[in-house]
């Protein structure tokens, strides 16, 4: 009985299952709409992932450009050395290999000519003959032949011995590997065959002799020493009635250079001493003269051959008088 005064309940308290399952079926609805991402299906829930990529976008946008760093400039100014530093340096390196050549760090350019090879006697042949033949005389005929060989005579070698004064001087023995050419005038004793002695003549063969020894020390290997011994004058016949007595030997005159008296000629090109025009002996420029006078005077000697009691050969070289 108490059971009947109880009131059933009412409809709006407690809602009933089909409600229930029609809101959780548009729910799913909704949630499957959004999914497919229809134009006109947004929702209106908030997307982390396209919050966080949106913020991202917004933070490389509004971040400020990071200042310069205080060792930066530093840093460029070191590296910018070094880099010229390496540039200058290959710079240098390509003009040295390719303005040089393998005589003996000759420059290219320092003479119009030069020997084939830089083997010592080889080359000097080369040499003799190609200087030889530019030295003529008025009347076009070659003055001398020029030989080229080792320092020594007989296949003896030989040892320079120097007197360093006329008077009171003494005696250098000087060592080294040399080369020696004799001018060879085809006339009694080696004497020039052919017009007269004169000053002009002797000072064509320096010139010659000066220009045999600047290609020796330029293209020629490990040479020290040159001698170039000139044509001596023809020998005198002194007559007395109808006597003709014995003919008195002229000295044998000698250049001897070495690398270090000619250093300042063999860094500059050859035609600056040695004009590549040869001249006649009568024909020899002023200027010219003078400047061959001042390079081959003081190497200038009299030249004899003496063998010591030892046995070995020796090239005197005396001082000229006066």
């Amino acid at each position: 009985m108490a059971k009947d005064l109880i009131p059933p309940p009412s409809p709006a308290g407690r809602p009933s299952g089909d409600a229930d399952a029609e809101r959780q079926r548009a729910r799913e609805r909704a949630e499957a709409k959004a999914r497919q991402g229809g134009l006109w299906s947004r929702t209106t829930e908030p997307d982390p992932l396209a919050e966080a990529v949106e913020m991202t976008d917004r933070v490389g946008e509004e971040a400020p450009p990071p200042g310069d760093s205080p060792y930066r400039s530093r840093f460029g100014l070191v590296f910018g050395v070094l880099l010229g530093l390496a540039i200058a340096t290959l710079a240098i390196g390509a003009a040295v290999y390719v303005g040089t050549t393998g005589n003996n760090g000759a420059p290219d350019g320092w003479s119009r000519w030069k020997p084939g090879s830089d083997d010592g006697v080889g080359a000097a042949k080369q040499i003799a003959t190609h200087v030889g033949r530019k030295y003529r005389m008025s009347d076009g005929n070659q003055i001398v032949g020029v030989q080229a060989g080792p320092l020594e005579v007989f296949d003896v070698p030989l040892e320079v011995a120097l007197r360093t004064a006329p008077q009171g001087g003494n005696i250098d023995f000087i060592d080294g590997n040399g080369l020696m050419y004799t001018l060879n005038g085809l006339g009694p004793k080696g004497s020039v065959r052919g017009g007269k002695p004169s000053e002009a003549r002797h000072l064509l063969l320096r010139r010659e002799a000066l220009e045999l020894a600047l290609y020796t020390f330029r293209y020629v290997k490990d040479v020290d020493l040159v001698v170039a011994l000139l044509p001596p004058k023809p020998p005198d016949e002194k007559k007395t009635g109808t006597a003709t007595t014995a003919a008195t030997d002229s000295p044998t005159q000698a250049l001897f250079f070495r690398p270090g008296d000619l250093e300042p000629q063999l860094e500059i090109p050859l035609r600056a001493t040695i004009p590549s025009s040869t001249p006649r002996p009568e024909t020899i420029p002023p200027a010219e003269s003078r400047r061959i006078d001042a390079l081959t005077r003081s190497n200038l000697f009299l030249a004899s051959f003496q063998q010591g009691q030892d046995q070995k050969a020796f090239l005197v070289l005396d001082r000229l008088p006066g």
